[in-house]
């Protein structure tokens, strides 16, 4: 099944290079999309991703996001303003304890 193209189009390809462009529906792969953006997004894909599912929608993903790189998080916290410590990534990286103390 195909999917009309959204707002995003254009830069979704190199963040989902592992899903068929075609079968790419930004309405159900909504969580996917805004954690690859995050992750690996320029500020282009920022932006479009903003427009295209809102501020809030985006703020609500990434505060039960439970994986996120530093730089990520720093990122989200300059644009959306939240605390580090009330993301649910921060926290989790938080309890993982060193393996080994060399």
């Amino acid at each position: 099944m195909s999917y009309p193209p959204s707002p995003l189009a254009e830069h979704l390809p190199t963040l989902l290079w592992d899903v068929y462009p075609s079968t790419i529906n930004p309405q159900a792969m909504y969580r996917t999309i805004i954690e690859r953006v995050i992750q690996r997004g320029s500020v282009g894909d920022w932006a479009a991703m903003l427009r295209y599912y809102g501020r809030d929608v985006v703020q609500q993903v990434v505060e039960t996001e439970p994986y996120m790189s530093d730089a990520a998080i720093a990122a989200v916290c300059e644009v959306f303003g939240p605390q580090k410590e009330t993301l649910l990534c921060w926290q989790r990286k938080q309890l993982m304890l060193p393996l080994f103390n060399s």
